[in-house]
């Protein structure tokens, strides 16, 4: 969505992501206990963790979080909605937001 268009000037010089459950013309799906794009994410994140604690692998970036939550959408929902993401200034950018074990 273009809630923050990260392709404006107003951005530059800033390590941000932006991630949105479905593009502007759309509307987002639920699941009946929250949203379609939360729940793949949650459910990405935590995958992503076990097998991380099976075998020790680079630190979380938005990027590898974006696909693995493409996945679980995919997998859990074929959700007709896009998920989508910009990054600035790319999708390198460590993600921060990783729960305790």
């Amino acid at each position: 969505g273009t809630v923050a268009d990260l392709q404006k000037p107003v951005w530059d010089g800033y390590r941000v992501a932006s991630l949105s459950g479905c593009r502007d013309k759309q509307t987002s799906g639920d699941t009946g206990k929250g949203g379609i794009f939360t729940h793949a994410l949650l459910v990405a994140l935590d995958e992503l963790q076990t097998q991380q604690s099976k075998k020790p692998s680079p630190p979380l970036t938005v990027g590898a979080l974006y696909e693995a939550t493409l996945k679980a959408d995919d997998r859990l929902f074929a959700s007709p909605q896009d998920i989508t993401m910009q990054a600035r200034p790319d999708s390198s950018m460590l993600w921060p937001l990783v729960p305790g074990t």
